[in-house]
């Protein structure tokens, strides 16, 4: 059996066109798909529901679930990470995590930050997949993750002949190096100019940017690969174009101070709008961190990642981290939600934990209790929210394993809390 127009989940930009093959519970994509979608769907191999586990062995639901309220109810300082969830499961995480105090953040939770911390401290001008596949005429593609994380970006957003006028004549900027295979799928049609910057080399290369486009003289690049000539050609195309975009993904710059390169773009992309129009295009969206920070956000006033200890919500990048909360000892008990990746296994973090996971993910260490959640998208239905944010797509349901929700075990959950409270 065949089911057209299934719904990736595997990347933020949510393919609504793929055909996948089901043979046996068995998913095979046989058309739309990417080497990331059809990896990860044959990953998933045959439908199962293993047991939930406490301490390694096998239990009911109920046990398990109640197990998992004993661990919280010693908890005094609790954390929720993973978080590679659907709308449903973040609203159920978010509804725990009021209950008993707990600081909540995103697995992936820096790369997102490095966004967020420009667009509170700075702003944004940014644009949607529909505004830069029609009426882009130059696209300014920045790392290689619109590729690696995103691999239908070129072929869905960028491709010349999409539809509007202005594909016919899009012009590409790739401003940092790429791989010789990634460099051969650029659409033919367009014309490229590449930059060949390294990685760490893009804060110059924005402030050398800027200086041209405001017509300041700078000096000759000594960045390794990056002629003067072709920074000059690359502020000329800019000041040319009618309908800019340039492209990134947060999770390619991982370094100190990243933010400080999000904001370079941001203040040439500022620059351009006083004299044509221009935005920025960042990708993000997988493993379900744009929607779980936007629930975090309807519901709160206030992104991730926050504490909601002594009865109210608080957000603080530096003391809430995932990361740092666990290196600085200050969680006693830990609840990892993962039902979209199996990429995403709970951090050893020396404390009781608490693990929803997909049916197929093998934890190293058993946790306290772990308990195999269905996978939105494929083994129950659910929403997700695309990378450019302005659409939430809906997550049809693939094929039946018997697996609970992560939002359904997440209730029980509260619920088991509620009645010994």
């Amino acid at each position: 059996m065949s089911l057209r127009e299934a719904t990736c989940a595997f990347c933020g930009l949510l393919c609504d066109d793929l055909e996948v093959e089901v043979a046996g519970g068995v998913l095979r994509v046989v058309r739309g798909g990417c080497a990331r979608s059809e990896a990860a769907f044959a990953a998933l191999g045959e439908p199962a529901a293993p047991p939930p586990r406490i301490a390694g062995q096998a239990a009911t639901l109920d046990a398990a679930v109640a197990a998992a309220a004993d661990v919280l109810r010693a908890a005094r300082r609790p954390l929720i990470g993973g978080l590679d969830v659907d709308v449903n499961g973040m609203r159920s995480t978010l509804a725990l995590a009021r209950r008993i105090g707990a600081v909540v953040d995103h697995a992936d939770g820096a790369a997102k930050y490095r966004n967020l911390h420009v667009l509170q401290e700075f702003g944004g001008i940014t644009t949607t997949f529909a505004e830069a596949r029609n009426r882009a005429d130059l696209v300014v593609l920045v790392g290689d993750g619109w590729s690696r994380r995103f691999p239908r970006f070129l072929e869905r957003i960028v491709a010349p002949g999409a539809s509007g006028a202005a594909t016919a004549a899009r012009r590409i900027v790739t401003v940092t190096a790429i791989d010789p295979a990634t460099r051969m799928a650029l659409p033919k049609g367009a014309e490229v100019l590449a930059l060949d910057a390294p990685l760490v080399g893009l804060p110059a290369v924005c402030t050398m940017l800027q200086a041209l486009v405001e017509g300041r003289p700078v000096q000759p690049a000594r960045l390794a690969g990056v002629s003067q000539e072709a920074l000059v050609r690359c502020a000329e195309w800019i000041r040319a174009a009618r309908y800019g975009v340039v492209v990134w993904s947060a999770a390619d710059l991982d370094w100190p101070h990243a933010e400080l390169t999000v904001q370079a773009i941001a203040r040439l992309v500022r620059t351009l709008n006083g004299s044509t129009r221009f935005a920025a295009l960042p990708l993000a969206g997988t493993d379900g961190d744009l929607t779980a920070n936007a629930v975090q956000t309807w519901q709160s006033g206030v992104p991730l990642p926050a504490s909601y200890a002594n009865g109210s919500v608080d957000f603080d990048p530096n003391r809430y981290a995932l990361r740092d909360v666990l290196a600085r000892g200050e969680a006693d008990a830990l609840v990892w939600v993962s039902s979209l990746s199996g990429a995403v296994p709970p951090p050893a973090s020396g404390v009781p934990t608490i693990a929803l996971t997909r049916a197929d993910v093998r934890l190293g260490m058993a946790p306290s209790v772990q308990i195999p959640v269905a996978t939105p998208g494929i083994d129950a239905s659910g929403h997700l929210l695309r990378s450019d944010k302005v659409i939430t797509l809906r997550l049809p349901r693939l094929r039946e394993n018997g697996l609970p929700s992560a939002s359904t075990v997440l209730d029980a959950l509260l619920g088991q809390l509620e009645q010994r409270c």
